[in-house]
């Protein structure tokens, strides 16, 4: 696995063209542990509703994370890839702007916006150099995005720029101190996709995810997400009384809620 742990790249364009090939070729949340999710259509109704009922199904902590932000706020989501959860913010009465850095990712929301006739913006924009005002959003959003950036440090500066005074980024990072990093070292598996090497896979410990939110005035983190259906059986059979606590200390996802 190519290994790319420093969360400060100096010289990250042709980094950056490395990522959009493979999140372009390989949409986020289209495949689990090497199969499809859906066999219908991209950009269908049918297509998305088995993407989203996999997601909040596996992902059992990522509904009330997004139901946690104020009704009525401004959000941008960095890293929208088809736009499952921009979608379900919107439905939930947020004020949607979200950015990715493929082409097929916003392209895919956009027509679902249009067709379905809700509002929200996207562009396909570099995380890095966000086009927006300081303090422009009550909430920045990303699950799962900033740490396969060229440059995880220079994203969350971003973030906290453009967030208003009191607003809250909520963003979660891979742990590295976890049971899913100790399976995938083991069976020397890719992290992303069964038989192809994502470019960036970044891992960080609580006391670097400090670090990366310096400037922000709190910071909470909270460990989620032992394993999911990529696990097969073990993830149904695994018991909540087990998996709850074991989420919590050797979970995958740092959840970061990080106020300005």
């Amino acid at each position: 696995m190519k290994k790319i742990e420093s969360a400060h790249i100096e010289n990250s364009d042709g980094l950056t063209k490395e990522i959009r090939d493979f999140w372009s070729a390989n949409v986020n949340a289209e495949r689990l542990f090497g199969k499809n999710v859906s066999h219908s259509v991209r950009g269908t109704e049918e297509y998305f509703q088995d993407l989203e009922q996999q997601r909040y199904r596996s992902h059992r902590h990522l509904l009330p994370w997004i139901q946690s932000m104020n009704l009525g706020s401004d959000v941008l989501e960095i890293g929208c890839g088809v736009g499952l959860d921009s979608f379900t913010m919107t439905k939930l009465g947020l004020n949607v702007t979200a950015i990715d850095l493929t082409e097929v990712g916003v392209a895919t929301v956009k027509n679902r916006y249009e067709s379905t006739h809700l509002n929200g913006n996207f562009s396909v924009t570099n995380a890095m150099h966000l086009p927006f005002k300081d303090n422009s959003f009550d909430y920045v959003y990303s699950f799962g995005v900033l740490h396969h950036a060229a440059d995880t440090d220079k994203t969350i500066q971003e973030a906290h720029r453009v967030l208003k005074h009191g607003g809250q980024a909520l963003i979660m990072l891979y742990n590295r101190h976890s049971l899913n990093e100790v399976i995938h070292r083991i069976t020397r598996i890719p992290f992303e996709e069964k038989d192809t090497v994502c470019p960036v896979v970044r891992r960080f410990s609580t006391k670097e995810t400090g670090k990366l939110f310096r400037k922000f005035s709190s910071l909470k983190i909270k460990k989620e997400y032992l394993y999911g259906e990529g696990y097969g059986k073990i993830f149904w059979l695994t018991p909540l009384w087990i998996y709850k606590p074991m989420s919590s200390l050797i979970g995958w996802h740092l959840m970061i809620r990080a106020t300005k």
